[in-house]
C-alpha cells in the first residue's frame, strides 16, 4: 500500500515539482525533469485535475483534490493513487519530455497492471521487465552517478523490482497486503460489543465471521440478497436495469435509428427503413456493483449549469462508449435490454507508442455516429478526461477544434477486489434519479 500509492508517488512529485534536496555543486536549473518546479506550472497543473474532478464517476470512490492547494493537507492513499497512476500519465505528457515521460509511463503501466486481481502471464513478463528498465533509468537520468544526488535512490525504487517476483510466488498483492488488512481491521473493530475485552471480543467476531462466510461459500442461498428496487428489472447474470424510465415512447433521432436497424439486421430480424419507437432506461448495474449512466439525464443536469460525476462514458470489450441511454427491443419473441452508444474511436497509435501502452486517447463521434450494443457486452464504468494539449499541437491553427474531442482513459483501480470487498454502489437514493 505505501509503495505504491506514498512511497513512490512522494519520490515522482519531488522529481517534477524540483523539491528534493540540491546539493552543490548540483544545480536546479540542471532539472530538466523538474517541470512543476515553478508556481504558475503548478498551480496550472493543479487546476486541470480540479476541472476533471467531474470526469470520475461515483464508483471511484474519492477524487484527487487540487494538489496545489490540498497535497500537503491529508491527501489520502486513494488521492495519491489516482492522481498518480490515473492522471498523471494523461496530464504530464504536454509538459514533460518525451525520455523522461516514457520513463514515467513504463511505470505508471507496470504498478496498474500489478494492482488487478488476475494479471495474464505475459502482463507480469513485461511489467517486471518495465520495473527494472524504470529503476535503471533513475538511475541513469536522474541520479547520473553523482554523489551530490545520492539521496533520489530511495529504498522504493528498488523495492519495485520485488514487486512482480512476489506475485508469482503469493498471488496478486491486493489480496493481502497493507490496503486488505487495514481494511479487515477497520470494519472488524467496528463490530466490537464488549470494550471492556476488546481484544478477546475482536478474536471472537473474526472467528464469527469466518463461520459465516464458510456457511455462505457452502449454501449460497444463505447470503443476504437485498430487494430491488421499486421498478427494477433483474437481467441476470448481475445486471439490474434501473428507472428513471420515459412515461412512453419516442421516436430516434435519424443516427439512432440507422443503428438500430444495424443491430436488427445482424440479429437477423432486418426492418430496413423502419423508424423504431424506444421507450428510455437512466441506469444499469453492472456485476461488479458499478452502475452506467446515461448521456439522457447526465447532459440534462450539465445544461442546468451542475456537474455530475458522469458514469455514463463504459468500456465494452477492448474500446470504449458513452451511453446515451438503455431501452428493451423484443425481436424475433426475445425482449432483449441495448443501449444506445456513441462510440469512441479508436485508442490514437501513436500516443499509445509515446506513452509505452499507458494512454488511450480516443475521439467522441458527435452525433452523428450511434451504434447499439447489448447491456451485458459492457464491462465496466470508466472517465474519460480531456487530454491536454502538447505545444505542438496547440500551435495548430484549428487546434481547438480538432482536439476537442480528444480524451483519455482512466480505469477504477482494483475494481474486482474492491467488489470481493463488498463495496457497491447504491441503487437506491440518487439525486435527480440519474
Amino acid at each position: 500500500m505505501h509503495l505504491l500509492t506514498l512511497n513512490l508517488p512522494d519520490l515522482i512529485l519531488g522529481f517534477l515539482r524540483g523539491t528534493l534536496a540540491c546539493e552543490e555543486p548540483d544545480t536546479r536549473d540542471n532539472w530538466l525533469w523538474a517541470v512543476l518546479k515553478e508556481k504558475a506550472a503548478w498551480v496550472a497543473h493543479g487546476k486541470l485535475v480540479a476541472e476533471a474532478t467531474h470526469c470520475l464517476p461515483g464508483s471511484f470512490d474519492r477524487p484527487p483534490r487540487n494538489p496545489a492547494e490540498k497535497i500537503s493537507s491529508g491527501y489520502k492513499a486513494w488521492e495519491w493513487q489516482l492522481y498518480t497512476w490515473g492522471f498523471l500519465p494523461g496530464l504530464l505528457r504536454a509538459t514533460l519530455g518525451p525520455v523522461y515521460y516514457r520513463h514515467f509511463c513504463k511505470l505508471a503501466w507496470s504498478v496498474r497492471t500489478s494492482i488487478q486481481r488476475k494479471i495474464p502471464a505475459d502482463q507480469r513478463q513485461v511489467a517486471h521487465r518495465n520495473f527494472i528498465e524504470y529503476e535503471d533509468g533513475v538511475e541513469t537520468l536522474y541520479y547520473q552517478r553523482r554523489r551530490e544526488r545520492l539521496h533520489f535512490l530511495r529504498q522504493s525504487v528498488h523495492a519495485i523490482t520485488h514487486i512482480i517476483p512476489e506475485i508469482t510466488r503469493l498471488g496478486p498483492g491486493t489480496l493481502y497486503t497493507q490496503w486488505t488488512l487495514e481494511n479487515y481491521i477497520g470494519n472488524i473493530t467496528r463490530e466490537i460489543k464488549q470494550h471492556n475485552t476488546p481484544y478477546a471480543n475482536v478474536s471472537q467476531r473474526a472467528l464469527r465471521r469466518c463461520q459465516v462466510n464458510a456457511l455462505k461459500a457452502i449454501i449460497p442461498a444463505l447470503a443476504d440478497n437485498p430487494a430491488l428496487p421499486r421498478g427494477a428489472i433483474d437481467l441476470g447474470d448481475g445486471y439490474v436495469l434501473l428507472r428513471a424510465l420515459d412515461t412512453h415512447s419516442r421516436g430516434v433521432s435519424p443516427a439512432e435509428g440507422v443503428a438500430i436497424n444495424i443491430y436488427l439486421a445482424h440479429a437477423g430480424a432486418p426492418h430496413p427503413g423502419w423508424v423504431p419507437l424506444v421507450r428510455r432506461w437512466a441506469r444499469l448495474r453492472l456485476p461488479h456493483g458499478q452502475i452506467a449512466r446515461t448521456a439522457w439525464k447526465e447532459c440534462h443536469l450539465e445544461m442546468r449549469g451542475r456537474q455530475p460525476r458522469r458514469a455514463r462514458m463504459v468500456k465494452v470489450c477492448l474500446r470504449f462508449a458513452e451511453v446515451q441511454y438503455f431501452f428493451q427491443f423484443n425481436i424475433a419473441g426475445v425482449e432483449r435490454t441495448l443501449a444506445m452508444t456513441a462510440p469512441f474511436t479508436a485508442p490514437d497509435r501513436d500516443i499509445l507508442a509515446q506513452s509505452e501502452n499507458t494512454v488511450l486517447a480516443c475521439n467522441h463521434p458527435g452525433e452523428d455516429v450511434r451504434e447499439v450494443i447489448a447491456v451485458t457486452d459492457i464491462a465496466s464504468v470508466v472517465a474519460m478526461v480531456p487530454l491536454p494539449l502538447t505545444p505542438a499541437e496547440a500551435a495548430q491553427p484549428d487546434a481547438a477544434t480538432q482536439y476537442a474531442s480528444r480524451f483519455f482513459v482512466i480505469e477504477r483501480p482494483g475494481l474486482d477486489v474492491a467488489y470481493l470487498a463488498g463495496h457497491e454502489e447504491a441503487m437506491e437514493g440518487q439525486a435527480d434519479d440519474i
